[in-house]
């Protein structure tokens, strides 16, 4: 067998392991059968040489051979064209840092956005935004890697039906689920929403403007910053479905779709071509939903444990001139936090 008909054979291997033991299902090569446990896949697993297995995975990173390591030694970081270039280019994997490892990610979905809320106290929530590139590992990782139950009726992974111990297991790998799910967070601590002084419609726009103007007031945040954020999160939501759970009433999901590209739009104070699309979908249907709803819960309960910022995310400067007088005199705030995966 020629050169390059071995690397295209390692590299369609290469692909189908990371797939198989993200999802911890069943894979044959060379006639043998393997086992394997939900495990995320790191890079440098494919070029060592095992000589003592100690669970399925390892035993069959031992099998590939030293034809296999020799070819993947040559091809996996090469620029432009290796194994981890090609996948990514190819939305096969994605290549993640989480506490300084490297990670392999196989894209079992196309990018979402997901809009929940967690409740936070009595007149507060957090409005959780995530830009999902990858949903459908996001809701492998909760069911596989975590054992996180889902509730019963519907059936769907919900915050609120989650005991203490589950949603510490999910609090303490809110990174990794990120990472794993998501390319970006926006998060908004508020109690704006209930018995708003103007409009919900105005209130939302606002809570969203808010997280981007006013970079006069915030030396740390200038305007090439806050713009570049504002630009960065429209890129993820522009033309991308989104995903609303039915927290905003009465204004309908679609309008907050309508209302967060809009907004996000904006560039040099004027709204730019935008096309928002949203997806007409319940929670119990929707992977981006219920990962939102995850990901609300966990960000409302360390913000409850007074963790500033929630760790994991950053602060997001919030300009208080978007909440009008008369409501920041009746206790109206809003407090503003982001994350982007590393590059």
């Amino acid at each position: 067998m020629d050169i390059e008909r071995l690397d295209q054979r390692g590299y369609h291997i290469f692909l189908e392991i990371i797939r198989r033991s993200f999802a911890g299902e069943n894979f044959e090569h060379r006639n043998k059968g393997f086992k394997l446990a939900p495990t995320l896949v790191a890079p440098y697993d494919f070029l060592r040489k095992i000589e003592s297995p100690s669970s399925e995975y390892h035993r069959l990173l031992s099998e590939l051979g030293d034809d296999f390591r020799k070819i993947a030694r040559t091809e996996m970081y090469r620029k432009g064209r290796g194994w981890i270039a090609q996948g990514v280019s190819q939305r096969k994997i994605k290549a993640i840092t989480v506490d300084g490892k490297n990670l392999l990610v196989p894209i079992l979905s196309p990018p979402t956005v997901g809009i929940d809320t967690s409740g936070i106290d009595d007149s507060a929530s957090i409005i959780t935004i995530c830009f999902m590139d990858n949903s459908g590992a996001g809701i492998v990782f909760l069911e596989k890697h975590l054992s996180l139950p889902k509730a019963k009726v519907p059936s769907e992974f919900k915050w609120n039906n989650l005991d203490s111990q589950n949603r510490t297991k999910a609090s303490e790998n809110l990174d990794l689920f990120l990472n794993v799910a998501s390319c970006g967070l926006l998060a908004i601590h508020t109690n704006m929403l209930v018995s708003p002084i103007s409009s919900r419609v105005y209130a939302f726009r606002d809570l969203i403007e808010g997280c981007f103007s006013g970079f006069e007031k915030t030396p740390y945040q200038p305007k090439n910053v806050r713009d570049g954020f504002r630009q960065r999160f429209f890129s993820m939501c522009n033309n991308i479905p989104i995903h609303c759970d039915a927290d905003f009433r009465p204004l309908t999901s679609d309008k907050i779709a309508r209302l967060l590209v809009s907004t996000l739009s904006k560039k040099n104070d004027k709204i730019q071509e935008f096309v928002p699309l949203h997806a007409e979908l319940k929670s119990e249907e929707s992977s981006s939903i219920q990962i939102a709803d995850i990901a609300a819960g966990i960000l409302g309960g360390k913000i409850r444990n007074r963790e500033k910022p929630p760790a994991s995310l950053s602060s997001l400067y919030f300009d208080n001139r978007k909440i009008n007088k008369k409501a920041r005199q009746k206790g109206k705030f809003a407090k503003a936090y982001f994350w982007f995966r590393n590059q």
